[in-house]
């Protein structure tokens, strides 16, 4: 398994940093750890996401690949065991409240965007996501975008740079339950990104 960057110190400042701002990014990767994710990701099956998915007036616009299909013994599922340890052992130096369940990152998700892709409109995570969203990016740069509402107004960009991690509030952090408006920009360069959730409705 990669070996993960930030100190405990640094992966609980960016932690606050997201209970202040909303979201966060620190690096996470070196170049080898990136290498063998990578490697990982490209022996998945992808499909199309849908191009079009919520209700009349809630509609997203999705222009990627997606895999969800990731054995038990996955270098994937190595780094959720250990961006969860991590993330529970910075969450016990802030103040309990802050996410007094801790966190299990036992939702993953890859995505494939190639360079030109529209990336996806603003929209909000659905609400069995709690504590935090892990984003680890692996390939392409691009911003991940907050917004005050569907319409993608006053956007507030977060990087997310080959490597690194950002990570965004969802429902119980610091004990409020928003659920941010977000996208990911029109991209220029092919990306491969890392969704990690707690799925607070995941059986077991």
């Amino acid at each position: 398994m990669a070996a993960l960057l930030p100190t405990t110190e640094q992966l609980a400042e960016a932690i606050a940093a997201t209970a202040r701002d909303d979201a966060a990014s620190l690096p996470l990767l070196d170049g080898a750890g990136r290498a063998l994710l990578l490697s990982a990701c490209a022996g998945l099956s992808y499909r199309a996401a849908r191009p079009l998915v919520g209700a009349a007036g809630q509609e997203v616009r999705q222009d990627f690949e997606l895999s969800m299909a990731i054995g038990s013994d996955d270098p994937l599922r190595q780094l959720a065991l250990a961006l969860t340890s991590a993330t529970n052992a910075a969450l016990a130096l802030l103040p309990a409240a802050l996410l007094p369940d801790g966190i299990d990152f036992n939702d993953l998700i890859v995505q494939r965007y190639q360079a030109g892709s529209a990336g996806i409109t603003p929209h909000r995570d659905h609400i069995r996501y709690g504590g935090l969203v892990a984003l680890v990016t692996l390939e392409g740069s691009a911003d991940l975008l907050l917004c005050a509402d569907r319409a993608g107004s006053n956007p507030r960009a977060f990087p997310m740079a080959p490597g690194g991690l950002t990570l965004m509030r969802a429902p119980g952090l610091d004990g409020r339950g928003e659920r941010p408006f977000h996208c990911v920009a029109p991209l220029r360069e092919p990306r491969v990104s890392i969704g990690l959730r707690h799925d607070t409705q995941a059986a077991g």
